[in-house]
């Protein structure tokens, strides 16, 4: 019962990639609620990889993620299944909760983590939607974003405030949901936009509720809300890891091309073992 496994850490947001093949369908919630442990390889959530074709990352509850996708881009660069041009290697993925495929672009630089890039294509930029001062919906591929300005619940507060915040704005059937908090960066020394970003996500097939140490569709969801209503392009927004995601906003013919990366890391690799957790 051992299996192919590698755990990578986008910016924060250490994720679990295991080969799709691998794991039948109607398991992959329940392997990936089980290898997320501490007792197990231990991160913040799962994606299973198609190798073969077009490579393709499902996660582990159908939801688009953006870290996942830079993390999968940084291992089919180490497999050398991307397009290298010098210290660039890019390529196509399909990724759960998106119908188009996605464009992702590794950058090798001297001295330093490969940054790992996903872009997303809009025909128009996604509208955040104003439900309150200071709290808005984002609605992007696969997920749902809550922006707000402030600082989150504590810790014993979090899971219920969520759950209220999910009723209240009639959520509870998406697929995913960013709960998102926005604050200045009050740290001059770093290089962000002068915000910081703490996240939480639910995931409605794992039943999951996790404070993410970085979101990469949480970035872009507050950066759409401040270019709304700045009519800023760029953004370095802080993430709890204290790493930064970068997100630029490029016009194209056909719309717009969003763009966010940032360093990404492949701190494990080889098998684990699934005795127990994956049945016969």
């Amino acid at each position: 019962m051992r299996h192919q496994f590698w755990k990578v850490t986008p910016g924060g947001n250490p994720t679990i990639l295991l080969k799709a093949e691998d794991i039948p369908c109607e398991q992959r919630a329940s392997v990936a609620n089980a290898v997320m442990s501490s007792q197990h390889i231990g991160g913040e959530q799962v994606g299973y990889m198609r190798l073969e074709r077009t490579p393709r990352l499902d996660m582990m509850g159908g939801e688009f993620c953006l870290n996942a996708t830079r993390a999968f881009a940084s291992v089919l660069d180490e497999l050398g299944l991307l397009e290298r041009n010098g210290a660039i290697c890019s390529g196509l993925v399909e990724v759960s909760g998106v119908s188009e495929k996605v464009a992702v672009r590794v950058v090798h630089t001297e001295n330093s983590l490969p940054f790992a890039e996903a872009c997303l294509h809009f025909d128009e930029l996604p509208a955040p939607q104003k439900i309150a001062d200071g709290l808005s919906l984002v609605r992007v591929p696969g997920i749902t974003h809550i922006v707000q300005q402030g600082l989150m619940p504590s810790p014993a507060d979090r899971e219920a405030f969520c759950r209220h915040q999910r009723r209240f704005l009639s959520l509870e059937q998406e697929e995913a949901v960013g709960h998102l908090w926005l604050t200045e960066d009050e740290d001059t020394g770093k290089e962000s936009s002068g915000l910081k970003l703490s996240p939480i996500v639910w995931v409605r097939d794992t039943a999951s509720l996790c404070f993410e140490s970085a979101c990469g569709s949480g970035t872009l969801a507050c950066a759409l809300a401040e270019h709304s209503r700045t009519g800023a392009e760029t953004f370095s927004i802080l993430q709890p890891s204290g790493m930064a995601l970068a997100v630029r906003i490029e016009h194209t013919d056909s719309g717009f091309d969003v763009w966010v990366g940032g360093p990404s890391r492949i701190t494990a690799c080889g098998d684990t073992d699934l005795s127990g957790i994956l049945r016969d």
